[in-house]
């Protein structure tokens, strides 16, 4: 799985935003997200898979819980894949 489309990625006012832009964007808009969810989302630029995403986040986060790990992946591929961002 990947992104569908492009993201910009800005912090504003102490918030990141993740911006959806080319013309496979399924709306016009934003998407606020944490530091978690941004690294998901940059993860998400090329073509992979929940395991790996995991994995990934589990190097960068060594004493974080497992099952916060997995339950952060989980609901970010969630909401990219309702609301049409993910291929």
């Amino acid at each position: 799985m990947k992104l569908a489309c492009k993201f910009i990625m800005n912090s504003i006012a102490g918030d990141t935003i993740a911006v959806p832009v080319g013309k496979n964007s399924p709306f016009r808009g934003y998407i606020k997200v944490n530091d978690t969810g941004k690294e998901i989302v940059e993860l998400l630029k090329s073509d992979t898979d929940r395991e790996k995403i995991i994995n990934e986040l589990v190097k960068r986060y060594p004493d974080a819980a497992i099952n916060d790990i997995e339950e952060s992946v989980d609901d970010v591929i969630e909401k990219l894949s309702s609301a049409g961002f993910l291929i």
